[in-house]
This record gives C-alpha cells, structure tokens and sequence, in this order.
C-alpha cells in the first residue's frame, strides 16, 4: 500500500451511513442530555433603572466630571463589598474577590450623550433570583441619590457660609456708612456755617444791587413823565393828520400777537408773572392807541401824526420802565423778607464758623474707597447667592439635584433569558456533529485498506473480473448489530454522564452568563 486512493464524496457519505445507527443513537442521546441540561439553566432576571442629568450650559464641565466619578464608583470594591456581604447574591460570601467580579460582570451602565454631554444614564443588573436583582439595582442606584444629598449638603453649606459673609459685609458697610455720616456731619457743620455766611454776603450784595436798580429805575422814569409832558404838548399844538392810515393796521397786528403771547404764557406762568404783566401793559396801550385813532375818525384831534407816534413810542417805553420797577420791587421785598436782620449777621458768622472743626480730605477718600470696594463684594456674594439658590430649585417637575431617577428599579417579573430555543438549535447541530465526527472516526481505519473493487484496481492496476460475495451467518450478523447497538448505548450514556457532571459542576451556567 503506497498511497492513499482519493475518494468520491459519495463513498464518504456512504462510509458514514454504514454508521447510520450509531449516529442517531449518539445523536439522540447527546440531544436529550443537552435538553434536559438546557431545561435546568436558572432564569436570568433583569432590573433596570434610568437617571438623567439636569444642569445649566455653563456646568455641564461639573456635570461630566460626576458621572465619571460616580460611575467609577459603581465598580469599585469600596462600593460592591458592602453589597455583596448586605445580599449575598452568589453565595458566595466567603470569596469577596469572585462575588465582586461576578457582580461587575452582572451591573451595566450605558451613558448616552448629546455632543458631549452625558444625558442619560441606564443602570442595569441580573441574577436568577428578581428579588435579589431589584434589591442590587436600587443599590447601584443609590450611588446617584448619595452624590445628589453631597451636592445638596455642599451648596447648603456654601449658601451658609455665603449668609454668614454677607451679613459681615453688611454690617462692615453700616460701619463705613456710620464713619461717612459721621464725617460728612462734621463737614456739613463748618460747611455750613461758611456757606450760610456766603449766603448772606451774596443776599446783602443782591439787595444793594436791586436798590441801585430802584433808584435808576426810579430817575429814569420821572425824566420819561416829562418828557412825555412836553411831547404832549407839541401834539396838541400840531396840525392833525388824514384820518385813517396803515398805522391802525400795524396796531391790529400788534394786538393780535400780544393777545397770542398772553395765552401761551397763561399755560405757562401765573398772573404775578413779570413776563404777563408786561405783555398786558402792552395790550393795554395798543388798546389805548386803537382807541385814540378810533375817536381821530370823530374829529376829536390829530392821533396819526409823528408827534402823536412819537408821544405813543414814549409812553411805551414809560410803561416798560413802570413795569420793571415794579418787578424789582417785588424781588428786593423778597430778599429781605428772606434775610431778616442782614445788618447784625456778619458780627455773628465769623465767630460760629470759627468754631467749626475741619475735616481731613484724605480720611473722606479712604472711607469712600472701602465703601466702593464693600459694595462690590457685597453685590458678588449676593449674585452667588442667588446662583445657589436656584440651584436648589426644582424643574420641569423633577427633583433639585444633578442626578434625576426617572425610572427606579422594580422586581421584574418576565425573565430576559436564557434564550432556550437557540440553544436548542445550537444543541441540535452540536449533537449531530458530534455523532458524525465519531462515526467518521470509526471508520478512518477503513480508508487505508482494500474494501471493495475499485481499491483491487487501484493497488493491483488489473481491472476486476468478477465479485464473490462473503457469506455471513445469522448469527455472526445479529452479534455485530448488537455490537455496534451496545456501542452506541455506551457512548451516549458517556456522553450523557459527562453531560451530568458538567451541570453539577456549573459549566453551563457559566456558559450562559457569558452569552448574556
């Protein structure tokens, strides 16, 4: 025997279906060992909880820097130690190292993001026992509520601290505010004795000033009433005029603006005002002139000549100079009803603003620097104070805090696996190939002799003339059948055993919680 003769496929289907029966015995024994081992996996329960973060744009830095630090302490023996020895979830207690890993392999926490914020958070566990999984779960998710009550407790005290530094800068600034007071006071004493003795002066200078104006006033118009008096007698003397002319128009004119002047200052000033007197004195002589020209049409005298024109401008210019004395009396009344006594006052000013004591300009600067820089401090700590505040306050409907459990962790009551059907499937073509592979092993010895014609032609390279068939007994027969039958059994009852002890030993079990 040289080499080995290349077979069809057929011939190896056919070398394997001469092992048709132990193939489906293996095949049988293996499938229902697999089944009833699948049967007995545990149920694996699932409890879920998810936690969504809130905070404003500017803290999402902070926020990120918690979830990390509080997932990070989802896994970390500090954590899961108390866990494992409260619920003993493998028990397992006595080996903390394995429970621990375990239990990391059981916990997931998916983050999900928006751009680079941490939105949401799902926390989930699974055991066998639902109790236990919702009993861990609400473990894991008290992690979050314990970083909401640090967080409250910090802005609590911050909020403390804060009060406590703005009611120090308060009374700093009633301090500084008591010292400015204190020193405008004593700067308002000499102040105002120096300013009521300028008062005084400038009241004494007013009043020496609306005297000269009287007395001015006063020549002026006795020198007018004379004038007038002998202008008058020149228009009696004079040859009279044409009646009617443009000068009583110019005066209509006159009288319509005057009357328009009186009804703005009406809305503007009282009756006492120097504006409005002066404005019906006005009225009062275009009046008068209306009047003069008016009778000048009975014959009763020459009212449109210069002289009469001239006499009118000077009797104008009387009444202005009337009215302005007026004026000026009225003020220099109110001056010295304003300061009684303005002889005696300047023997007393001196004395009393002498006694004044004067106060430091520097101190004054430093005292409104401290104030200026108290008030800044004081406006910072209230914005801060006002952040922390609404902090605290809560939104949209949810808690205050970073972390908002929106849904918490309930004892489930349909099991998430195993997946029994697929690893009926998977059992399946394992139990097959099984069979197969051991059947094929079987009948690898086979291939490297002569069976049939075509190896006689192969290694003997003479064609085959004719086939004489092998006699077999009956017995020789039933004893090979029961042979390979016995085989078959014993096989499958291995199989079936190793199968056993596999689940006693929570190979499967294993298995399955990898898959998860």
């Amino acid at each position: 025997m040289t080499s080995f003769r290349s077979r069809t496929l057929t011939e190896y289907f056919q070398i394997i279906w001469r092992r048709k029966l132990l193939i489906f015995l293996l095949a049988v024994g293996m499938l229902i060992s697999t089944f009833f081992v699948i049967e007995k996996l545990p149920d694996v329960y699932e409890a879920r909880a998810t936690v969504v973060t809130s905070a404003a744009l500017t803290d999402r830095q902070i926020v990120n820097t918690r979830v990390a630090s509080t997932t990070e302490r989802l896994g970390s023996r500090a954590f899961l130690e108390p866990v494992i020895k409260k619920y003993d979830p493998y028990n397992n207690a006595k080996n903390v190292e394995a429970a621990i890993a375990d239990l990391r392999q059981d916990m997931k926490i998916d983050t999900t993001y928006r751009a680079d914020y941490p939105e949401r958070l799902t926390i989930t566990y699974r055991h066998t026992d639902p109790a236990v999984a919702m009993k861990v779960a609400t473990e894991l998710v008290s992690v979050f509520g314990k970083m909401n009550d640090a967080v409250e407790k910090q802005a609590s005290d911050n909020l403390s601290a804060l009060a406590t530094e703005i009611n120090d800068t308060e009374n700093k600034l009633r301090q500084v505010g008591k010292l400015r007071s204190d020193s405008a006071a004593r700067r308002g004493a000499a102040g105002a004795m120096t300013a009521a003795r300028a008062q005084r002066v400038a009241i004494a200078s007013s009043i020496e000033t609306l005297t000269d104006k009287q007395y001015s006033l006063e020549q002026q118009i006795a020198e007018q009433k004379k004038q007038i008096e002998e202008q008058q007698k020149i228009v009696k003397i004079a040859p009279g005029d044409a009646k009617g002319s443009s000068s009583y128009g110019v005066l209509l004119v006159r009288k319509a603006e005057l009357e328009g002047q009186l009804n703005d200052y009406s809305t503007q000033y009282t009756d006492k005002n120097p504006k409005i007197i002066q404005a019906r004195n006005q009225l009062s002589e275009i009046n008068r002139q209306i009047a003069q020209l008016s009778a000048g049409d009975q014959g009763s005298g020459p009212v449109n000549s210069a002289e009469a024109r001239e006499l009118r401008s000077m009797q104008r210019e009387l009444a202005r100079m009337q009215t302005e004395l007026t004026i000026t009396q009225r003020e220099l009344g109110r001056k010295r009803q304003n300061a009684p006594g303005i002889d005696t006052e300047s023997t007393t000013l001196p004395s009393i603003a002498a006694s004044a004591t004067p106060v430091s300009g520097e101190g004054s600067e430093t005292l409104q620097g401290d104030s200026e820089t108290l008030r800044k401090r004081y406006d910072a700590l209230l914005a801060k104070q006002d952040l922390l505040q609404r902090a605290q306050i809560a939104t949209a409907g949810l808690d205050p805090g970073v972390f908002q459990l929106v849904d918490v962790p309930n004892e489930p009551k349909i099991p998430i696996g195993p997946n029994r059907a697929k690893y009926r499937w998977f059992a399946a073509a394992l139990s097959l190939g099984f069979a197969l592979l051991v059947a094929f092993a079987l009948e690898i010895p086979k291939l490297y002799s002569i069976t049939d014609d075509r190896d006689v032609e192969y290694y003997l390279g003479v064609p085959v003339i004719a086939l004489i068939p092998e006699a077999e007994s009956d017995g020789r027969s039933r004893k090979l059948l029961l042979g390979r039958a016995a085989s078959a059994v014993l096989i499958a009852l291995l199989v079936s055993a190793v199968f056993f002890l596999m689940t006693y030993l929570q190979v499967f079990t294993q298995f399955a919680a990898l898959l998860r």
